[in-house]
């Protein structure tokens, strides 16, 4: 703008202004067609097998549409997966290497979990104790269920999940410290998988 601006001061302070206004309005066109087109590509996400690759993570789109500071959460923007279930998901530290779980096994998550507009209803990151579950219990919403059976020890996972999966069309009501979710929200979770006893060190020593 500043150039055009420059380029333009001989020919009057009219079209100054109107070839800047032009600019400007170009400019948030092309952002509106990049945010629409990112969102489309993400809806799209084909389903695939389970997969423990190394997503493209979403800090680089976010940053560049200005989202955000607007947004305490978002989903997975690019290269996620889709299961066949329908949920779609990111792997944001991968390790390999890492032992996945199977029924019956007690391992520890941290996570943090919002609805599209933003708002965290649930927050372990920064309790003093992680959650300890045992896989397959069912006492998770179904999404989580089904995630952690994929995630391997020391793997960290931003996961959309529809509410099919979450609380349905009757949400979940507000109780001491727990927010109201509204029926038929899709939720944002980030999973950090940081504990397996039995299949690491002292689990009193992880980070």
């Amino acid at each position: 703008i500043n150039l055009v601006r420059r380029y333009t001061s001989t020919h009057g302070a009219v079209r100054d202004v109107a070839v800047t206004a032009a600019v400007t309005a170009t400019m948030r066109a092309s952002i509106a067609f990049c945010l629409a087109s990112t969102a489309a590509a993400f809806q799209s996400a084909a389903p695939q097998a389970h997969s423990t690759a190394l997503c493209a993570t979403r800090s680089d789109v976010l940053k560049g549409a200005g989202v955000a500071a607007l947004l305490a959460f978002a989903a997975p923007a690019q290269a996620a997966q889709r299961t066949q279930s329908g949920l779609i998901y990111e792997v944001q530290k991968s390790n390999p290497k890492g032992k996945q779980p199977v029924k019956g096994d007690l391992i520890a998550i941290r996570f943090k979990g919002a609805t599209t507009d933003g708002n965290v209803f649930d927050d372990t990151t920064k309790t003093d104790e992680p959650l300890y579950y045992r896989v397959g219990t069912g006492s998770l919403i179904a999404g989580i269920e089904e995630i952690l059976p994929m995630m391997r020890y020391k793997e960290k996972w931003a996961v959309q999940i529809p509410a099919n999966l979450a609380f349905g069309s009757a949400g979940r009501k507000a109780s001491a410290g727990k927010p109201r979710i509204p029926g038929g929200a899709d939720l944002y979770y980030e999973i950090d998988f940081v504990a397996f006893p039995g299949f690491e060190g002292d689990i009193y020593l992880q980070d």
